[in-house]
């Protein structure tokens, strides 16, 4: 299972085509969105998307542990503030306490960097930092019109089966 997060950029409303596409190559995802994503997208459409209630909200099942292990977190769009509260372990919503646990189980994470070039160039250390100290993917944004943009869904699908592979073989 992939466990989707999706944060608070315009890039959320490609979440939804991401999740289908998974889903047509045979793989379950679970999604958490932030407050901010829930803003853009309603969770009723990543429910649909997915076929799985959606992670708002933290409750007393203790989503972030419960779904640290799956085969592959996915950020997807990932904005500044998520990358840099990661880089910095700071959890302080359901989507960074579910990325600072996996973390430390090890799981596989990769992010889809989504937002204005600025910050993306902002945050580089960041990224670096992140890559550095935990080995986690970045998949590279489509630059274009002055934003690091989401890529194709089929790269990020391809993407993502390759780094559940890699570490099923470990």
């Amino acid at each position: 299972m992939i466990v989707l997060c999706v944060t608070g950029s315009v890039a959320a409303s490609e979440a939804i085509k991401l999740a289908r596409e998974f889903r047509r190559n045979d793989v379950e995802v679970k999604c958490f969105m932030s407050d901010a994503a829930c803003e853009i997208i309603h969770p009723n459409s990543m429910e649909f998307a997915t076929g799985n209630e959606v992670v708002t909200k933290l409750t007393g099942d203790i989503e972030h542990v419960k779904y640290s292990q799956e085969d592959l977190i996915l950020v997807a769009p990932a904005t500044a503030n998520t990358i840099s509260k990661f880089a910095y372990k700071i959890a302080d919503n359901p989507i960074s306490t579910l990325l600072i646990t996996a973390y430390g189980h090890d799981t596989p994470i990769i992010f889809v960097p989504s937002m204005h070039d600025s910050m993306y160039k902002a945050i580089k250390g960041n990224i670096e930092k992140i890559k550095q100290e935990q080995s986690a993917i970045f998949i590279k944004p489509r630059m274009d019109e002055g934003k690091a943009k989401f890529p194709s869904k089929e790269d990020i699908v391809l993407e993502s089966l390759r780094a559940i592979n890699l570490n099923k073989k470990d």
